[in-house]
């Protein structure tokens, strides 16, 4: 388990993958997205954009992350899916109350600055609360 307040970068892990790695990523990824496009076209766009707001990869990710380097860190990993999904819900809500007055270009900038704030915020909220990186309690 790494800790630390701030996250790391192991380059060395980046030739640690094989090819059906990313390959079980990608039709995950494009399997829920086949299904989040039917569902769009069945019940319509409001529940297929519902759908797609699922990140596609993390499922294949958290997978593959336990079986390589154990539950504890699939755990790390998947709060800080939740914390990158409150960010995106955050962006969400400016871009839809904004872009009306304030154009497409300003509300996604605005939007951006924002998302970043809320995402770095709770990433230290929580490294702060455990002293370390996000971890399962």
């Amino acid at each position: 388990m790494k800790t630390g307040l701030y996250p790391q970068v192991d380059p060395g892990k980046l030739g640690t993958h094989r090819f059906g790695d990313y390959a079980m990523r990608f039709l995950f990824g494009a399997g829920i997205s086949l299904v989040a496009g039917l569902a769009g076209m069945a019940f319509g766009s409001k529940i297929g954009g519902v759908l797609l707001g699922f990140p596609a990869i993390l499922p294949a990710s958290l997978t593959l992350i336990q079986k390589k380097e154990g539950k504890e860190e699939a755990a790390v990993d998947s709060i800080g899916a939740i914390l990158g999904a409150i960010a995106m819900i955050v962006f969400a809500v400016v871009v839809s109350e904004s872009v009306v007055s304030l154009g497409v270009a300003s509300s996604l900038l605005i939007a951006l600055l924002v998302w970043l704030a809320v995402a770095v915020g709770l990433y230290f909220l929580v490294a702060l609360t455990f002293e370390r990186e996000p971890a399962p309690p």
